[in-house]
């Protein structure tokens, strides 16, 4: 038997020939190239934007001049675009001109327009006014001419004002406080948002808690005061934190009082700028933090709960509970030698737990961190 081969086709067969070649449409040339290219060039041209708002000194100045001006959308505008340029500075300071943020003409004019809003009665947009003004209590915590700004940010956080604008108020005085608290102190106030944690103990050559507080200004002391015992718990935990910055005797008294709040977050921030203090009244409450956070809720109560309330949950102990926990293994490491002795033992425990099963892996970094301080301070 011979087997038949199938039979080779030629070369030129028509049965080889490949498909037309056709040229590409205009939208496709469109799509993989100009679509792009416009994408590109718009990136470009707003980092150019700001690179030319961020250095020349003729635009600050001439958006300086129109926060003074009587249409009120040329004012915000500007506003905005100094916010953003104060924003840069503080990401990287220029060296080829003064900073913004230290300008004494900036400062009033911005002061000036918060002051003004503040000062209006029933305005016809009174929700975009009150917008306004969050922005720029905001953006007050990033000028450096503080004589300027602390009058206007105690009115602010004042509590006639929109809850809002006082939350955004602390959080302006907070920043201006830790400028001062970090100067006398050397503490980085940044260990909480980074990717490493600085456990260093606090010097015995630093006098803590301070003798005398970082902000002087009776006004913005007075109007704290009030706030740490305001009804809106956002507005407690803030004040715990502004008062750990000020410092100072009264500031320490406060802080201690706060211990008991009701708010979890208000006794958290109170305990941990107490530490920051070197005071350690507060160490009971962050190690009983630390030990309510290795305390997961069942699955059976967690399936017991509404889909809204099961969210709430889960944001809780992703977010709220992680920067709280951060915050709180950075006062305990730097205060670890003041610690007492018969509770050190449960606190290092509770920190095993959290840094091998705590669902935040941030956590669970920061835990081990500590404990590695902690045995190094042992040996």
């Amino acid at each position: 038997m011979s087997s038949e081969s199938p039979e080779e086709l030629p070369a030129n067969s028509p049965d080889m020939e490949l498909p037309p070649v056709t040229p590409p449409s205009a939208g496709f040339i469109i799509q993989l190239f100009l679509i792009p290219a416009l994408i590109v060039a718009a990136v470009i041209g707003v980092w150019a934007l700001f690179s030319q708002l961020a250095g020349s000194e003729v635009d600050i100045d001439r958006l300086v001049q129109e926060l003074g001006v009587n249409n009120k959308h040329r004012r915000w505008r500007a506003a905005q675009n100094l916010s953003q340029v104060l924003l840069n500075e503080r990401i990287a300071a220029p060296a080829d001109r003064e900073l913004l943020s230290e300008r004494r003409d900036v400062a009033e004019a911005l002061v000036g327009l918060l002051a003004d809003s503040l000062e209006r009665e029933a305005p016809d947009d009174e929700d975009e006014e009150v917008k306004r003004q969050e922005f720029l209590a905001r953006t007050m915590g990033s000028l450096k001419v503080d004589d300027v700004v602390l009058p206007v940010l105690a009115r602010a956080i004042a509590p006639g004002e929109d809850t809002g604008v006082r939350r955004s108020g602390l959080m302006s005085l907070v920043l201006i406080a830790g400028r001062r608290f970090s100067a006398e102190t050397s503490q980085d106030l940044d260990t909480g948002n980074s990717a490493t944690i600085d456990l260093t103990p606090i010097s015995d050559d630093v006098v803590l808690p301070l003798p005398s507080p970082t902000i002087t200004d009776e006004a913005i002391l007075e109007q704290v005061k009030y706030a740490a015992q305001d009804a809106d718990a956002g507005i407690r935990h803030l004040a715990a934190y502004a008062l750990g910055l000020i410092s100072g005797p009264d500031s320490i008294e406060q802080l201690k009082v706060l211990l008991l709040d009701a708010d979890t977050m208000a006794q958290a921030n109170a305990a941990i700028a107490l530490s920051r203090n070197a005071d350690p009244a507060g160490i009971p409450v962050i190690a009983r933090l630390l030990s309510a956070a290795t305390e997961d809720i069942s699955a059976e109560e967690f399936a017991a709960l509404s889909k809204e309330d099961q969210e709430e949950e889960l944001a809780r102990k992703l977010f709220e509970q992680s920067a709280t926990l951060v915050n709180c293994m950075t006062a305990l490491g730097r205060m670890w030698t003041r610690v007492p002795e018969s509770d050190r033992l449960a606190v290092q425990s509770t920190v095993d737990d959290l840094a091998s099963s705590h669902r935040s892996a941030g956590v669970r970094l920061h835990a081990s961190a500590l404990l590695r301080e902690i045995q190094g301070s042992t040996e």
